[in-house]
C-alpha cells in the first residue's frame, strides 16, 4: 500500500508551477518536502488534497485513483501554515466541526473528541476561544480538528514556522509520536533542516517546481546531489578541489584548500569538483601546540584512517541553541571552514580569536560533485 505521484504537473495562468512529480510513499512513512520560498511545496500538498486540479499526471492511494475524488472524499487532513481556526468558535467546536459536517452520531464525535484531546495535551482547553490560546495550543486544535476525521493522510503546511524554539520542539515531538502510533502517511512541508531530520523517514527537495532529490535524511544532508542541495541543507563548507589520485576501494586523493584529503564519495567523472564536508562532520581535536609533540599529520590519518587538517585559526565563535557553539576558521589563503563543537569545550581548551587548531575528518564525510562554474549556487566565499 502506496501513496503515489506520477509525473504530476501543475500550471497556473500558462506558468508551470510544479513539473513532472513523481515518487511512492509507503502508506504509515512520513515525507518531508524541502525547499526555497515559490519552489512549489505548498501547491505540491494543495494538489494531493484535490484544492488544485493537477493539469496532469496521476495520483493514487492505497490502489485508489484520488483524482476521481473530491476533496471530501479523499480521507486526507490538511493543517494549514496559518492554522485556519473559526475564531467565533471554541477549541471543541472547531475539533468537531468535520465531524458534525459529516453527521457523525453524537456518542462517537464524543469519543474521538475525548481521545484525540488527551493525546494532543489540549483537554483543559477546550472551552476556549482561538483568541484566547497561544500559538502552539491553536496548533494542537488544528491537528486535532483533523486526527478526529482519522485521515489516512496527513499534509501539514509548515505547521511550526510561527512558534518559537521551545514550542517548536515540543511539537514537533508530540507529532511524529501520533504520526508513528496512528500510522498515518504524512507529507510535512518546512524550512527547518532539524524538522526535516527528525520528522522524516524519507526527504525530497524541490527547486523551482522539481524534484531535484529525494532519499533518507542522512542520504540526503550527508550525499547531496547538486551544489543546490548542498547549500539549501546548510553544508555551509563547499570549497573548491581537484581530484589528483585514484586510491584503491573506492577512494580518491582530493586537493582542497591547500591540503590532500582522503575521499570515498566522489563522483566518476571529471577531475573538478566541490568540495563537501558539513560542519558537524568537521571536529575539532585541539590545537596546533597540544597535538604537534604527540604524532604528526600524516601518522594521525594512518593510525585513526581519518583525515588531518591544519593550518586554520579560530575567527569567531558563534553561540547555537543549546550547548553547541558554530566556529568560524580562516587559513592563509582566506579560505573558511565552518564546524560545530561544544561550548564546554571551548571554555575548558581555551579556545580564543586566534587560536591555531587542527581538525579531524573521516574520508566518508570528504563528499565530491562535479565542478559547473555557470551553476549559480554555492559559489566560493
Amino acid at each position: 500500500m502506496t501513496l503515489i505521484l506520477d509525473k504530476v504537473s501543475l500550471n497556473i495562468d500558462r506558468h508551470p508551477i510544479l513539473e513532472q512529480i513523481s515518487f511512492r510513499l509507503p502508506i504509515g512513512q512520513s515525507l518531508v518536502v524541502l525547499g526555497n520560498s515559490g519552489a512549489g511545496k505548498s501547491k505540491l500538498l494543495e494538489v494531493v488534497a484535490g484544492l488544485r486540479s493537477n493539469q496532469s499526471g496521476k495520483i493514487s492511494y492505497d490502489g485508489r485513483d484520488l483524482g476521481a475524488l473530491s476533496p471530501q472524499e479523499r480521507k486526507i487532513g490538511f493543517v494549514f501554515q496559518n492554522y485556519a481556526l473559526f475564531p467565533h468558535m471554541t477549541a471543541e467546536a472547531n475539533i468537531t466541526f468535520g465531524l458534525q459536517a459529516r453527521q457523525a452520531p453524537v456518542l462517537e464525535q464524543a469519543k474521538w473528541l475525548k481521545a484525540v484531546a488527551a493525546e494532543l495535551k489540549i483537554d483543559h482547553l477546550l472551552q476556549r476561544f482561538p483568541a484566547e490560546l497561544s500559538g502552539g495550543q491553536q496548533q494542537r486544535v488544528a491537528l486535532a480538528r483533523c486526527m478526529v476525521l482519522r485521515p489516512e493522510v496527513l499534509l501539514l503546511d509548515e505547521p511550526l514556522s510561527a512558534l518559537d524554539a521551545a514550542s517548536r520542539e515540543r511539537l514537533a515531538l508530540l507529532m511524529k509520536k501520533i504520526q508513528k502510533k496512528y500510522q498515518v502517511t504524512m507529507l510535512y512541508v518546512t524550512h527547518d533542516h532539524n524538522e526535516a531530520r527528525y520528522m522524516g523517514d524519507q526527504v525530497l527537495v524541490l527547486d523551482q517546481g522539481r524534484v531535484v532529490q529525494m532519499g533518507k535524511p542522512e542520504e540526503i544532508f550527508s550525499r547531496p546531489v547538486t551544489r543546490f542541495v548542498a547549500h539549501f541543507t546548510a553544508t555551509r563548507n563547499i570549497l573548491p578541489g581537484r581530484i589528483r589520485e585514484r586510491c584503491g576501494e573506492g577512494g580518491a586523493l582530493v586537493e582542497v584548500a591547500g591540503t590532500q584529503l582522503l575521499s570515498t564519495s566522489f563522483p566518476d567523472w571529471g577531475e573538478d569538483v566541490w568540495v563537501c564536508m558539513r560542519p558537524e562532520h568537521v571536529s575539532l581535536i585541539g590545537t596546533v601546540s597540544e597535538n604537534s609533540d604527540e604524532m604528526s599529520g600524516e601518522t594521525f590519518a594512518k593510525t585513526s584512517g581519518e583525515n588531518l587538517i591544519s593550518g586554520y585559526r579560530i575567527c569567531q565563535v558563534i553561540p547555537q541553541s543549546g550547548a553547541a557553539v558554530l566556529i568560524e576558521l580562516m587559513n592563509r589563503a582566506e579560505q573558511r571552514l565552518m564546524v560545530f563543537a561544544s561550548s564546554r569545550r571551548i571554555e575548558d581548551q581555551g579556545l580564543l580569536v586566534n587560536t591555531e587548531v587542527e581538525l579531524v575528518v573521516a574520508a566518508r564525510h570528504v563528499h565530491c560533485l562535479p565542478r559547473q562554474p555557470e551553476d549559480i549556487y554555492c559559489r566560493p566565499e
